[in-house]
């Protein structure tokens, strides 16, 4: 009989909206470490580290480890370091991914560097401008490789959808014509790096998300069953209109009524 020793969740629609956290989780959380499935929190959300979002969570009464979470930002930067050890790197992002890049011995540029980048790396960046843009456009331009964190249109929040990481490398794509390297989710190169934090077989998984495009696409690209959530970006009108085989294996409402099923069916 199927049962599931190890869930891949997102946060951001999933967990919580912004800084407000969904109703449910912590008893949903709570109940699967219980039944010992193993979590492994997986984000295309680059902003922040392992360590930070660990702590978010702990604010909001859900206690973890690091080592439970895996973050685009960390990947990417892993997938730099395997490909081409420490590298010149000019990231258009937030501080998670530019830490990771520290901790892995890359040598973060800024702006007015830009000809001596050799990847430029595009996430979520809330102080993107102008300048930003010029300068990964015209290190891309000159040779440097481009890679995205991910390519989310948007973000879920407390009181609505802001734009994702998507609509800045958008404007980068747009700039230099060439198309990035996603590390993020439903990449097989983020997928691959949480199989072996898990160390279990695909069959064992239960990937959970809120997005159609990048979390059940990314369960489906190492054949691994999925389950979307209605908290966040994703509508069930939008699952319906979906093909066949884009659909998830299940659909809750949140969290806990996904949790609640899984118990009721025995996959747990």
């Amino acid at each position: 009989m199927k049962r599931y020793r190890s869930i891949f969740l997102d946060l951001d629609g999933c967990i919580y909206r912004g800084n407000q956290i969904i109703a449910g989780v912590r008893e949903a959380l709570r109940g699967f470490r219980e039944r010992d499935v193993k979590i492994l929190f997986l984000t295309n959300n680059s902003t922040m580290t392992s360590e930070d979002y660990a702590e978010k969570l702990r604010v909001m009464g859900i206690e973890s480890v690091p080592e439970e979470f895996l973050t685009s930002g960390e990947a990417a930067s892993h997938y730099i370091l395997a490909n081409s050890g420490p590298s010149n790197i000019l990231p258009i992002t937030e501080n998670g991914f530019k830490e990771y890049c520290r901790r892995m011995n890359h040598k973060v540029l800024e702006a007015e560097d830009w000809r001596l980048a050799e990847y430029v790396v595009v996430g979520l960046d809330r102080n993107f401008n102008y300048i930003k843009l010029r300068a990964g456009s015209r290190a891309i331009m000159n040779g440097a490789i481009f890679i995205a964190t991910n390519v989310d249109r948007t973000i879920p929040t407390e009181d609505g959808l802001d734009p994702g990481a998507g609509s800045i490398v958008a404007a980068i794509r747009e700039a230099t014509l060439k198309e990035p390297i996603v590390i993020g989710k439903p990449s097989k190169i983020m997928m691959e790096l949480a199989l072996q934090k898990v160390r279990v077989t695909p069959s064992e998984i239960l990937v959970v998300g809120d997005r159609l495009e990048t979390d059940i696409l990314a369960g489906k690209v190492i054949g691994a069953d999925t389950a979307l959530l209605l908290s966040g970006a994703t509508t069930r009108d939008a699952v319906e209109r979906a093909p066949s085989q884009n659909r998830p294996d299940y659909i809750a409402e949140d969290l806990l009524e996904l949790y609640k099923n899984l118990v009721r069916l025995n996959l747990i």
